[in-house]
């Protein structure tokens, strides 16, 4: 007769309710992506109305550094009105963030175990610490990326820059977005060792490759592709690299710790 010391450990479950049949999935994700389209035309309404601070907020690095002969000049009769479209679309998107991100939650939570659970909702408010550190990061350092460029213009005596405002919001946009995304790696690292995926010694053991990693994506997220704006956000990631590998220490010890007790009890 097996004793109860020596019974395997029931498996966690995913979620201790009843199972939901493939059809009440797909009514249920069909409810939450309606209810996500209402948030975000409701959003796009909202920052409609305040799209022009937004603008000159966006327009202020290149302001305070243009040479006088700059001017800000649209090409087509129809810029103005879908620059402040596409404008009003992203900052509509960012207010209804939290809603959207509780419809996802909604979704995908009873999929997950207890301890993947309790892995998201402890590394979520420091993804979005870092992600809105990276675009503060992101905009604060355009006017330095700006002085590089514009030094170059006075290779051209004769010239005078005519910066079409749509192109620039937009690369302005795509700047802050590419150092957010780029301080999202301890997130995943971090997420990745909760659930047993990553090591501070394999991270230790192979920095070289991460840096070469690091190098790569910092040359695909940032939209100049110049070798200016990929240190700026090239070297923060290598120091956040670093610094993972003390939160995936914690983490793993952590884990080895409560692995220890498991042991512990069964025995």
């Amino acid at each position: 007769m097996t004793s109860p010391a020596s019974v395997p450990p029931t498996p966690e479950p995913y979620d201790e309710g009843p199972k939901a049949t493939f059809m009440e999935h797909l009514e249920e994700l069909r409810r939450r992506i309606f209810r996500v389209l209402v948030y975000i035309m409701l959003g796009w309404i909202v920052a409609f109305a305040i799209t022009p601070y937004v603008y000159h907020f966006l327009a202020a690095p290149l302001l305070r550094i243009k040479p006088e002969s700059t001017k800000f000049v649209f090409t087509h009769a129809t810029e103005p009105f879908f620059l402040k479209f596409k404008l009003a679309l992203i900052l509509g998107l960012i207010l209804v963030m939290p809603l959207i991100m509780r419809e996802v939650w909604g979704f995908i939570g009873p999929g997950l175990t207890r301890q993947e659970r309790r892995a998201v909702k402890l590394i979520a408010p420091f993804s979005l610490f870092l992600f809105f550190s990276g675009v503060a990061l992101g905009y604060y350092i355009l006017p330095a990326a700006f002085n590089f460029f514009l030094g170059y213009l006075d290779d051209y005596p004769d010239a005078q820059l005519l910066q079409n405002p749509a192109q620039y919001i937009m690369f302005v946009v795509k700047m802050m977005f590419a150092f957010g995304l780029g301080f999202q790696m301890p997130v995943v690292l971090m997420f990745l060792a909760s659930v047993g995926l990553a090591t501070p010694e394999a991270m230790w053991r192979h920095w070289r490759y991460a840096i070469l990693i690091i190098g790569l994506l910092a040359a695909l997220l940032t939209p100049s592709g110049d070798a200016f704006s990929m240190l700026a956000i090239g070297l923060p990631m290598v120091f956040l690299y670093f610094l993972s590998i003390f939160l995936v220490a914690r983490i793993a010890k952590r884990r080895r710790k409560h692995a220890l007790r498991v042991e512990t009890r069964q025995t």
